[in-house]
């Protein structure tokens, strides 16, 4: 093959991975905008997505396997979006327990803010992939009882506590919408509990983060709006 016919190759390689990449993005839109019309109800049926998206029953199942896969696919994206957007609120050095801490209590009030966000990332498995949120968490878990500030047997028993909690607490929220950041507060004390801080202590660390929070947020978080 000459130097130009491989030109012409790589050329509708690129055009072919463009166009995939296009259809895969209209699949998804489609998606989004049809759960968002329905939280309350459910997912869309893939007969719905495709007719949002004006594309056959074949196109999507050439690209998805289902609607739930496509869910998951947003909802991955959404968790990323937000773990990246979560680290502007910090400044600096903070402890791994610091970190943890303000994060649960950020997601919790991000599912209060945005219901679509929360009814995307509540229906994914959280535990059973390798993603940001699961190794950031058991990274500041394995580092914290480093420093005596929790207590457990197990690293791989408390992540499941941690981010089975958090992601109940958060479709818990998505599918009723009647709590407010009460809810939110008490269920990060409950972690807390479970994770063998004290009583008195968790409640503090609760209220501190909640004033930190509500202090940076504002400004560096764009979707922020007060809960």
């Amino acid at each position: 093959m000459s130097a130009v016919e491989d030109t012409i190759e790589d050329h509708r390689v690129r055009v072919a991975a463009k166009r995939r990449e296009r259809m895969r993005e209209r699949l998804l839109n489609a998606v989004t905008s049809t759960y968002t019309e329905r939280l309350t109800s459910g997912p869309p049926s893939v007969d719905e997505v495709v007719r949002r998206a004006d594309v056959s029953r074949a196109t999507f199942y050439k690209y998805l396997t289902s609607v739930d896969e496509a869910i998951g696919i947003i909802g991955q994206i959404y968790i990323d979006e937000m773990v990246h957007s979560l680290i502007s609120i910090f400044d600096g050095p903070e402890r791994p327990f610091f970190r943890m801490t303000t994060g649960i209590q950020v997601f919790l009030i991000r599912s209060l803010i945005d219901p679509v966000w929360a009814a995307f990332v509540s229906r994914i498995n959280y535990l059973a992939h390798d993603t940001i949120l699961l190794t950031g968490i058991t990274t500041h878990l394995g580092l914290s009882r480093k420093q005596g500030l929790v207590r457990f047997e197990d690293i791989n028993v408390a992540t499941s506590f941690v981010v089975g909690s958090l992601m109940n607490g958060i479709r818990h929220i998505s599918r009723s919408r009647v709590h407010g950041v009460g809810y939110a507060e008490e269920l990060e004390t409950m972690i807390l509990l479970g994770l063998g801080v004290k009583e008195t202590e968790a409640k503090k660390i609760v209220k501190d983060r909640a004033a930190f929070i509500q202090k940076r947020a504002p400004k560096r978080l764009p979707w922020w709006r007060d809960p």
